[in-house]
């Protein structure tokens, strides 16, 4: 297979199984010898920071020296963004060579009645591909959930992360916070390390209390209250942790919880016997990179991208306009229909003067028309177009000095869109 054909042969498989477990991810794993036995794993779960976790803490190991692979889901840019090492993505050649082993053996599997989905392939080869790097240490964010989640399927995760847990993916996971943060801690193991973000929600704190007592592990909660803002604008937040200065590459405030998190980290795995100089965690947060988190595409006028998709990242985002944003401001949206659209329409939409709803290529995509009625109760200008570039071009187009666009809804729309507002941003600086 040639690269081209590995992603089009992961997107044929199904996003959910009817009936999910770990046995599928398992058995493709053991067919191709068992890589995940050979690497060191932190997992991260959790609703919201994941990424952004993932990231900053993937870029502090690799700065201390370590090679570290880094694994996400789901890409803004491309395919291969999921996959990293040193903040490298896989190579395309080795991305076709390592899904033609996965190939040979997942169909083998099917063959044999074993049903796998897109995610547990993507993780196989990921893991496949950080075995015969011989990483030091991979830094896995969980899908959907932690119990039944692919990336659980490693055996002893050297240190388990859950950020803030909020309603998402209420369908697989349950319709309450508790029932939610109690499939996120299936990423647990007796006698583990617990560690959680700053301000977790109470009803999740309490869930991931009781579960480290039932598998005497130790839970930490992330450096919450120690950072003092020295600094602040859209592009992120000069945080004082103690003595250490931190330069957060990410806006908004809720990217401060996930800095303290990765701090945390940092203490525990140096008990662990990782060397991390102070200076190394400074620089590793500082060069971290993650696309459309609170994005600053242009300054002037003043363009954000956020893959906001839920109520509980919609609200940080509805902070950071509140703090960094003009009044005058746009929001062009598209969302999946199998998210709270009422509900991140009704945290979004009232802070815009104009709210433009746009198709997201995705069958799962909520129509334009259903998205703007969702916003018109709260905006009196709402608008539903029926291209997304180029009502993205409009957009920009009309956008006048001291006023501001906002692209937010979905990671689907982020990854369509980006291109064209990079392309914007260099016109802008020129």
């Amino acid at each position: 297979m040639d690269f081209e054909e590995s992603v089009k042969y992961i997107t044929e498989y199904p996003r959910f199984k009817k009936n999910p477990s770990l046995d599928g991810i398992k058995a493709l794993l053991s067919a191709l010898g068992n890589p995940e036995n050979h690497i060191k794993t932190i997992n991260v779960a959790g609703t919201n920071g994941k990424g952004s976790t993932v990231a900053m803490l993937a870029s502090v190991l690799s700065t201390a020296g370590y090679k570290t692979g880094r694994y996400v889901s789901p890409f803004v840019l491309e395919f291969r963004e999921r996959m990293m090492i040193n903040g490298k993505m896989i190579g395309r050649k080795r991305l076709a060579k390592i899904m033609s082993t996965v190939r040979e053996h997942a169909d083998a599997l099917r063959e044999q009645g074993t049903v796998l989905n897109a995610f547990e392939v993507t993780t196989a080869a990921a893991l496949l591909w950080f075995a015969e790097e011989e990483c030091d240490v991979v830094v896995l964010e969980a899908g959907i959930g932690g119990r039944l989640d692919a990336t659980n399927a490693v055996p002893e995760p050297i240190l388990q992360i859950i950020t803030a847990v909020g309603l998402d993916h209420t369908a697989q996971l349950g319709s309450t916070v508790a029932e939610i943060t109690a499939e996120k801690c299936g990423i647990m193991r007796p006698g583990c390390t617990l560690l959680t973000c700053p301000n977790q929600n109470a009803d999740a704190k309490a869930v991931m209390i009781n579960k480290c007592a039932e598998l005497e592990a130790t839970f930490v909660m992330g450096s919450a209250g120690k950072g003092r803002i020295v600094a602040q604008s859209a592009e992120g937040t000069d945080l004082l942790v103690g003595k250490t200065e931190l330069a957060i590459p990410f806006g908004g405030e809720h990217q401060i919880n996930n800095a303290l998190t990765v701090v945390s980290a940092v203490d525990i795995l140096r008990e662990k016997g990782f060397v991390i100089s102070d200076e190394q965690l400074i620089e590793g947060i500082a060069a971290a990179k993650f696309p459309a988190r609170f994005e600053v595409c242009s300054k002037d006028p003043l363009v954000i991208l956020d893959g906001a998709h839920n109520p509980q990242a919609a609200a940080a985002l509805a902070s950071g306009i509140k703090k960094f944003l003009p009044e005058k401001r746009t929001l062009l949206c598209g969302m999946m229909a199998d998210k709270d659209c009422a509900g991140v329409m009704s945290t979004l939409a009232p802070l815009f003067e104009r709210v433009i709803a746009v198709p997201v290529q995705s069958p799962r995509a909520i129509a334009p028309k259903e998205l703007a009625a969702l916003a018109a109760p709260y905006c009196k200008s709402v608008f539903a177009a029926e291209n997304a570039a180029q009502a993205l071009d409009a957009a920009l187009a009309a956008l006048n000095p001291g006023e501001a666009l906002v692209v937010a809804g979905s990671l689907y729309l982020a990854s369509e869109l980006r291109p064209q507002l990079m392309r914007f941003k260099g016109k802008s600086e020129n």
